[in-house]
């Protein structure tokens, strides 16, 4: 898009811990920028909101604003960041009073849509249509939220209506985002950050007013997957400011990944019951890991579910305070609905401090007898994960285990997320996530949920003085 005589190579960004970290430029279009940064300890993950990014031109910033990681490939010490350019250059307040100045940036603007703007046809059907529809949709919903004749509880369509309602629409919609999934998965990468600026550009003024979408592809807390999200998929689906968008965000909230989600919960449980049957066969309490918990809502079903708690404790750590304060709040809820004590400590630490922490064998530094992560390997390379296991079994007794989670490769609704959405997974099958299962386990076993969209890892530790 611009000379490398006209654009500084180094940028600079603040990552979603408040990090300041700086990269240079291998690739710059309008709306993405290919970088290489220093990355001894997973600096950025996919799908990380990145701000305060500012490309300069000169002394001036060319563009400063939000960018999106769509993907990380780690070399080592450095890795490559492919990222999505969020916000608007900012070529036109910076110009400076030479002749012909603006005739330039108009110019260079033309010839840089001609040159991007070339989307595929059987993908522009797709996306028209889809956007005819909601439109046409919006429109004649409308109607249920002026009319008094239909049953309401409230201001809001009874629950039985609005789903007769909402059933054969959902249907289409999820239709059009199978079409739309199947079309970019033929788009040439090269090609798939113009396919996607068309797609928001055509669909979002429909679709950002749901909740679940609109916090989805904001990310407000600079990371996808956050407590909130996480709490709207588990939460009355029928959220929004009208009876359209209540439907689009019901919708979204069948979709696979969402519906994958509330699977992994009911396993979480099934292994948190599995660790407390040990645990009182034992004769003594365990005590667990949770890495990245999140609201932790296993725990808080656990607690309120299983009739003997207290079997097991817990040490919590996510790198948001804020995060942890909710869960906090929620499990000692939980604790007082089923009056039962269990202990819980919440450490507010990153993965990127635990990754700096040396790998160290000691038998003293052992104090769990299970460490489980759900969650954050959808974000992390497989050197990343692979260290982190390595360090969760170096903290785990003997016979214990350590679990971990990751969305599936076979997601069928890969495209359709990071094409609407800007949501970016790393993906693994069974056999991925063996691999990456440190030497000190044995009995490594995946498995997957109803949907087949979540894959499960999961080993039992071993006595490196027995090896």
């Amino acid at each position: 898009m611009y000379s490398k005589t006209q654009i500084d190579p180094v940028v600079s960004f603040r990552n979603s811990q408040g990090e300041q970290v700086r990269g240079t430029i291998v690739n710059l279009q309008r709306k993405s920028l290919v970088m290489e940064i220093y990355n001894p300890y997973s600096i950025v993950q996919v799908s990380e909101v990145l701000s305060e990014l500012s490309v300069r031109m000169g002394s001036k910033n060319a563009y400063l604003g939000k960018a999106v990681v769509m993907s990380l490939v780690n070399t080592g010490l450095t890795a490559v960041v492919s990222l999505t350019l969020i916000d608007e250059w900012l070529e036109l307040s910076n110009l400076d009073n030479e002749p012909k100045s603006v005739a330039r940036e108009s110019q260079r603007f033309v010839q840089d849509w001609n040159e991007r703007f070339n989307i595929r046809p059987d993908y522009q059907i797709v996306v028209n249509e889809m956007r005819a529809f909601l439109s046409e949709v919006s429109r004649w919903v409308e109607q249920v939220d002026m009319t008094s004749t239909l049953p309401k509880e409230g201001d809001t369509l009874r629950m039985d209506v609005f789903e007769e309602l909402a059933t054969p629409i959902a249907l289409k919609i999820r239709e059009y985002s199978a079409r739309l999934d199947g079309e970019a998965a033929h788009v040439p990468e090269e090609d798939t950050v113009m396919h996607r600026t068309f797609t928001q550009a055509a669909l979002h003024p429909l679709l950002l007013r749901s909740p679940f979408v609109f916090r989805t592809y904001t990310k407000p807390l600079g990371y996808a997957g956050d407590y909130e999200m996480v709490n709207q998929i588990l939460s009355d689906p029928r959220q929004g400011p009208s009876t359209y968008f209540q439907i689009v965000n019901a919708t979204f909230l069948q979709s696979s990944v969402a519906a994958a989600h509330r699977n992994r919960i009911n396993l979480l449980v099934d292994f948190l019951v599995r660790m407390a049957e040990q645990a009182r066969a034992a004769g003594k309490p365990f005590r667990l890991l949770n890495v990245g918990c999140g609201p932790a809502v296993e725990i808080n079903r656990f607690i309120t579910e299983y009739p003997e708690p207290h079997w097991l404790s817990f040490q919590l750590l996510d790198f948001s305070q804020e995060t942890l304060d909710y869960a906090r709040g929620r499990i000692e809820e939980s604790c007082r609905k089923a009056n039962a004590k269990v202990e819980v400590e919440y450490v507010h630490h990153s993965v990127h401090e635990l990754l700096k922490r040396r790998i160290d064998h000691d038998p003293s530094l052992r104090e769990f007898d299970g460490v489980y992560c759900a969650g954050l390997f959808d974000y992390l390379s497989d050197r990343v994960c692979a260290r982190l296991l390595s360090y969760f079994s170096t903290r785990t007794h003997p016979e214990g285990r350590i679990l971990a989670t990751n969305v599936h490769v076979d997601n069928p609704e890969r495209y359709s997320m990071e094409h609407m959405l800007e949501w970016y997974l790393i993906y693994r099958d069974e056999a991925g996530m063996q691999s990456l299962l440190p030497a000190n386990t044995r009995d490594g076993r995946t498995y997957v949920d109803p949907t087949g969209v979540n894959v499960f890892v999961e080993a039992i530790v071993t006595d490196p003085a027995k090896a």
